[in-house]
């Protein structure tokens, strides 16, 4: 399938079938200090980590799935449905905010004109309901987010452009964005803020001199410059080194790339474009674990997440991805689109 085919030219006709349902590191420890007397020192306790991920598709498919990370060819994944009081519908973009919580935008009762957010409290359990909803004012067909240093929301809309949303988010309502960005960019996808809080978004409607447009800080209505050398670009990510991981969505090539953090100038293009194991797939967005492995949400022609074993080897040309995970849910919807691990 293409990129936004399957998730998004049936979205108007298939949400009509749904539109009844209402819709790290490990944690520290140390040592346990009874009351009145002296520590006993109790074993380390193990973080858990859960992927979570998204098909993108209607209230038939399971709207978010989640699995114990790392992820394995042989995990079972539980999930929601759309189901009532979540909000859930053509769920798409996720990210885990500054608190914790994870976020998942979703095209919801307004067809995606405006999109929705859904607030959940992780670990998520096939019961939860979400904590908080918001209706995401001046967006149009939403799909990928993330958040500044300050907790501001940034929201890309295919449609549209980029909105920024003001936090603290303590109350369920309706935002208005307190920036919007439409110059220089067709039908944004992925997003990422660097340490500065400099914004980089991918063109995906751009040609491969705009692949990814810098918003440099204070951020201004357009584009302060470009790096180049991608054709239809999708999620974004940087690693703890400040490297930038993009990619190439075809029409000829499906390559996962790396700017390295000393090559983010105006006009540069990637240090490492990898091919390999890659055919038409559709890397929609990015998710690094704890222990430093790479992920991404595939919305090729069978969904899927591979994972490319970066905590292990270096990132190269030549590495391939160690794990091509799907399942029933990811394999009839034809899609993973959001990822984000907490």
């Amino acid at each position: 399938m293409t990129s936004r085919a399957v998730g998004l030219v049936l979205t108007i006709a298939l949400l009509a079938g749904c539109s009844g349902a209402s819709f790290g590191p490990p944690a520290s420890s140390g040592a346990s200090f009874a009351a009145g007397g002296p520590a006993l020192l109790q074993p380390a306790i193990k973080a858990r980590h859960y992927v979570y991920w998204t098909p993108f598709a209607g209230c038939t498919y399971q709207q978010i799935q989640f699995a114990r990370a790392p992820l394995k060819a042989t995990s079972k994944a539980k999930g929601l449905y759309c189901g009532s009081g979540k909000g859930l519908a053509y769920s798409s973009g996720l990210h885990v905010d500054p608190s914790g919580r994870l976020w998942v935008i979703a095209f919801g009762k307004y067809s995606g004109d405006p999109g929705s957010a859904q607030v959940f409290k992780l670990p998520l359990k096939e019961t939860s309901n979400p904590e908080l909803t918001f209706v995401l004012s001046g967006t149009n067909d939403p799909d990928h987010l993330t958040f500044d240093s300050s907790g501001n929301l940034w929201v890309s809309s295919h449609n549209l452009g980029i909105t920024e949303y003001a936090g603290p988010f303590t109350k369920s309502g309706t935002l208005s964005p307190a920036l919007t960005l439409t110059n220089g960019i067709t039908a944004p996808a992925g997003l990422a803020l660097d340490k500065h809080d400099n914004l980089y978004v991918s063109n995906f409607g751009g040609t491969a001199d705009t692949s990814i447009a810098v918003f440099t800080k204070p951020i201004g209505k357009s584009p302060t410059y470009y790096l180049k050398g991608l054709t239809k670009p999708g999620g974004l990510i940087f690693d703890k080194a400040g490297d930038l991981y993009a990619s190439i969505n075809g029409p000829s090539q499906f390559s996962i790339v790396r700017y390295n953090a000393v090559g983010l100038g105006s006009g540069d293009t990637p240090n490492i474009i990898d091919s390999t194991g890659l055919s038409t797939s559709y890397e929609s967005d990015f998710a690094i674990s704890n222990t430093g492995d790479l992920y991404f949400a595939n919305c090729g022609s069978t969904g899927s997440i591979y994972v490319y074993p970066t905590s292990k080897k270096p990132f190269s040309s030549s590495l391939a991805p160690s794990l091509d995970y799907t399942n029933s849910n990811l394999q009839q919807a034809g899609c993973a689109w959001g990822i984000a691990i907490k």
